[in-house]
């Protein structure tokens, strides 16, 4: 047994040496005393590991805490990360229909445009004709 790093053996020695130093008269009275100062020293240390396993325990839940925390934090840049991609897909996909658009609806129009033109320049040409009038006799 080691109580503050003392053994057996050293603790059996010290009581030795009091008896002989103190004598037997008072060697009793000094080991009650030592015996509540040992009490009283052991209900401190005891008060001081218990205040030291509370502060660690709240440690850790505050740690673990802000790990969870975090976590969620990096689930979220997840999620960003994937709403970004979709957006970046959708603004690709979003220009190559509207490039496709533009493309049909100008090659719609050189179409409308080109058979208007060939219509108009017919009309034109026919009424640039001389017109068959009956002459006047």
């Amino acid at each position: 047994m080691n109580i503050f790093g003392v053994g057996a053996s050293e603790a059996l020695l010290v009581l030795v040496l009091t008896l002989i130093v103190v004598g037997p008269q008072r060697f009793p009275e000094i080991a009650r005393k030592g015996g509540r100062w040992f009490k009283l020293a052991r209900r401190y240390t005891d008060e001081v590991m218990r205040d030291v396993r509370s502060a660690v325990d709240e440690i850790e839940q505050e740690v673990n805490d802000e790990t969870a925390d975090l976590r969620s934090v990096g689930d979220l840049v997840g999620d960003l990360r994937s709403i970004r991609d979709d957006v970046d897909e959708v603004r690709t996909e979003g220009a190559t229909d509207a490039q496709a658009a533009v493309v049909s609806a100008t090659q719609a129009a050189d179409e409308t445009h080109g058979t208007a033109s060939s219509e108009s320049t017919a009309t034109r040409k026919a009424s640039m004709r001389p017109s068959k009038r009956p002459q006047d006799s």
